[in-house]
């Protein structure tokens, strides 16, 4: 960009700031995004995981109606991270029928809402997998606990969170030894 061109920017920010007549930290914070904006610097892409669908329909979506889906809990209309299927919570096109199977538009939500507390740029720091967890165990807090007060998953090797891990973290499926 020439000086100008610059010099030209600048004192349009400038005019356009005092029109506004705004507070200082309002016209600061105008001066920034104009200045941005003449520097021709783009906004990050966000970043959408896309995990296996296939597999999230297989093996996390019944750990998560099994382990989160509780009327009380993530099948709560209140809350962002939603889980919906038999035997649960369900949407308004399954609402008569509580024990039908999960239809696809359910597995397709939930999916979705799943994906969405997935960390593209660090899927190891994902919500999916610090809310279950114990914080003695890395987890960041859950409110939620079940009816003995402990949050979902007291360790990294619980069953459940071992399927969640694998899937958020494109890892393969774990093999469970047989019960003995």
């Amino acid at each position: 960009m020439s000086t100008v061109s610059t010099v030209s920017t600048m004192s349009t920010v400038r005019r356009t700031v005092a029109a506004f007549s705004c507070s200082r930290g309002c016209a600061l914070s105008c001066l920034l995004v104009c200045a941005l904006a003449a520097c021709g610097a783009e906004p990050p892409a966000l970043a959408i995981s896309t995990p296996d669908r296939a597999r999230f329909d297989q093996e996390v979506y019944p750990v998560l109606l099994r382990d989160c889906g509780f009327n009380d809990c993530h099948g709560s209309s209140e809350r962002f991270f939603q889980v919906f299927g038999p035997g649960r919570a369900r949407l308004p096109t399954v609402m008569d029928d509580p024990l039908a199977p999960a239809g696809a538009d359910e597995i397709a939500y939930s999916y979705e809402r799943a994906r969405s507390m997935i960390d593209a740029h660090a899927p190891e720091r994902s919500l999916l997998l610090r809310k279950p967890l114990a914080t003695a165990a890395g987890g960041s807090g859950h409110e939620g606990s079940d009816r003995l007060g402990r949050n979902v998953y007291q360790t990294k090797l619980d069953p459940g969170y071992v399927t969640l891990a694998s899937w958020v973290l494109s890892q393969p499926a774990p093999t469970v030894p047989p019960a003995p």
